[in-house]
């Protein structure tokens, strides 16, 4: 992981939202979190591949303020950031969206909440995230890029929704698209997941813990490899450009 090039990439991002994003077609963002930071670092020909990032989780934001001195904010794709906005927006345009993500049951019930909160939305289509081979990964890619829908938005987890946006862009597709980790699922019975006094006091990452099994095993990376690896990242980075 080349933290410089992350840091600048997540900078850039966030100084062309929300105008720019919306609006530049043929476009990939992805959100970057403690829990992802070391799978990208696994695998930074998906991070250099994208065209921007995003930061989901405080901890990320307070780290690079401390280390970095931007003012970064947080911006996920769920109901309390970007979601919002660009359902605001395609509710009063003529754009259209298409969603991939989530088991059938759950992506059925998300697009049901979708629709009763923003009725004039244009849902070009949706797809559950599972795939039986590879030619029908193929497929559902071919679907979507000869529909083009102006954006896509895509919840697969980390890694797997990355590759699969970006293959929606080496296939030909014109649109922006937008991963949204477990935005899809997380929004089967109700459009907006987090009480408003969570969202309040920042507490997203621990109310997803209490509410999601078999998440606890993140802790190690959110509360002890984040903060290392990070630092180790920023201070190897300054060290080799130094007043960069």
């Amino acid at each position: 992981m080349i933290t410089k090039e992350f840091i600048s990439k997540i900078h850039n991002s966030a100084d062309k939202y929300p105008d720019s994003i919306f609006s530049e077609k043929g476009k990939m963002y992805t959100c970057v979190n403690s829990f992802a930071y070391h799978l990208f670092r696994k695998h930074p020909e998906i991070f250099t591949s994208l065209d921007g990032l995003f930061v989901d989780g405080m901890s990320m934001c307070w780290m690079i303020k401390l280390l970095w001195k931007h003012n970064i904010p947080r911006l996920s794709f769920d109901m309390t950031g970007m979601a919002v906005d660009l359902f605001d927006r395609l509710n009063n345009n003529d754009e259209t969206i298409y969603f991939v993500g989530a088991r059938q049951t759950e992506i059925e019930n998300t697009i049901r909440q979708i629709t009763i909160a923003y009725p004039r939305m244009n849902i070009k289509g949706f797809r559950n995230g599972y795939f039986d081979s590879e030619q029908q990964r193929n497929d559902e890619i071919r679907k979507i890029v000869d529909s083009n829908p102006d954006f896509t938005v895509v919840g697969m987890g980390i890694v797997l929704q990355e590759k699969f946006a970006l293959d929606l862009k080496k296939a030909g597709y014109k649109g922006i698209v937008f991963t949204c980790g477990g935005f899809l699922h997380q929004t089967t019975e109700n459009i907006n997941y987090y009480p408003d006094w969570i969202n309040r006091y920042n507490l997203r990452a621990f109310y997803r813990l209490y509410k999601e099994k078999g998440l606890f095993k993140r802790l190690y990376y959110v509360l002890l490899e984040f903060p290392v690896l990070f630092t180790y990242d920023s201070v190897k980075t300054k060290l080799l450009n130094p007043g960069k």
